[in-house]
């Protein structure tokens, strides 16, 4: 079994991961973290080794991957279904009713596309 948590280094990135690791430990799953940002992951070492410690501590596996694919919604999707994980856990951020149009949603795609539950996390959340 398998969490994947598509991660960009940015607020919503970083709340996918703290939900993606919470649910690989609840669902007894290993955790797969898929770079959807351009580049680097971002995570510092320090980071990737307290996530392993985390996983470890729980008997669970930990890899990290990125695609070579241009849009990230397609990776992800691609991705979730080679792998076939379990779940999927992204984040969302607020977007302005012409953004959404003009840009379209990768969140959007992954959620009408991917073939298996997708946790959509906010990072501003509500208090």
């Amino acid at each position: 079994m398998t969490v994947l948590v598509a991660y960009a280094p940015a607020p919503e990135g970083r709340e996918a991961l703290t939900q993606g690791i919470a649910e690989a430990v609840l669902r007894k799953s290993d955790l797969l973290i898929v770079n959807v940002g351009r580049g680097h992951h971002g995570l510092e070492p320090q980071e990737m080794k307290d996530i392993e410690s985390q996983l470890q501590a729980a008997g669970r596996g930990l890899t990290v991957e990125s695609s070579v694919l241009s849009d990230p919604g397609d990776a992800v999707i691609q991705i979730a279904q080679d792998r076939d994980v379990d779940m999927i856990v992204v984040g969302l951020r607020h977007r302005s009713m012409v953004g959404k149009l003009i840009l379209g949603s990768t969140v959007q795609r992954i959620l009408l596309d991917a073939t298996c539950p997708v946790l959509a996390v906010r990072a501003d959340r509500l208090n």
